[in-house]
């Protein structure tokens, strides 16, 4: 998406918005929408990084409200059709380490510094973990949104790894069904058919075949900034004893419930990370 498109996307938000191409890591390049509100903010700028083949459309409600507020660069992943790739997608280039390695470079090539929140959600939110345990990501804090500590894609997925890339589409089809199932709040359902139907096949496929006996490495002690653990009770997607196993692991952090996932992609979170912030 241009600029006019994220703006009336946004319902015309009273602030500036730049859309470009940052260098990653491996000659991949990241699109980047960065939000600067027109209103004087003292808040520390917030690194936003969306789930796994995630579009804006579902961060709208969200970001409209967010962006008039305070600072936001919106980093789009390496498996996103918006991501300017090499010819050549091997399986190793979609692992995490590597998403961490592309946020370290983008976040110099915005010039920021230690001084950030880091928010995340979902594979967005394991990469954060995984970057800073590595020391490849600084920030003063991170607020992440269903973090992930295994990736183990529901069975009617498996056949994807192995499947050539063309099958995607007719695959999905027959698995959205299952999604619809397992899905309990029907605009959650909407996001992640919306997101399938729009994600880049090939990468999408190599993303599956990198994460899907990913595990999160036991090392999150070694995180010294405060993390925020955001878990929503009806969601039946993301596993809450994940969650819960992760905030204790982490020196500083701790745990925010919401009523639903769909609340955490609604203006209302702002309250609930402000609230933390606070704290």
């Amino acid at each position: 998406m241009e600029i006019e498109e994220v703006a009336s996307l946004l319902n015309n938000p009273d602030c500036s918005i730049q859309v470009r191409h940052l260098d990653g890591a491996d000659g991949y390049q990241l699109k980047v929408y960065s939000f600067t509100p027109h209103q004087e903010s003292t808040a520390s700028p917030v690194v936003f990084i969306p789930g796994w083949t995630s579009v804006m459309d579902g961060w709208a409600p969200l970001l409209s409200a967010w962006v008039e507020k305070r600072t936001i660069h919106y980093i789009e992943t390496r498996e996103k059709r918006s991501a300017i790739v090499p010819k050549k997608l091997r399986v190793r280039d979609y692992q995490m380490l590597r998403h961490a390695e592309d946020l370290s470079k983008v976040v110099e090539g915005l010039g920021l510094d230690s001084n950030v929140m880091w928010f995340g959600s979902s594979l967005g939110a394991t990469v954060i973990l995984h970057g800073m345990m590595d020391g490849l990501l600084k920030g003063d804090s991170a607020f992440l949104i269903a973090p992930n500590s295994q990736f183990r894609f529901p069975t009617w997925m498996v056949p994807l790894t192995a499947a050539p890339w063309w099958c995607y589409s007719p695959l999905i089809r027959i698995g959205l069904p299952y999604l619809k199932w397992r899905l309990k709040e029907p605009k959650q359902y909407i996001r992640y058919k919306r997101t399938l139907t729009q994600a880049h096949l090939l990468r999408l496929k190599r993303s599956l075949q990198a994460n899907r006996r990913y595990d999160l490495p036991d090392n999150l002690d070694q995180i010294g900034a405060r993390v925020a653990i955001c878990v929503a009770a009806s969601d039946t997607l993301h596993t809450g004893t994940d969650s819960h196993g992760i905030a204790d692991a982490l020196p500083n952090g701790s745990l925010v419930e919401v009523p639903s996932n769909q609340y955490a992609h609604e203006a209302d979170l702002i309250l609930d990370i402000d609230t933390w912030e606070a704290a």
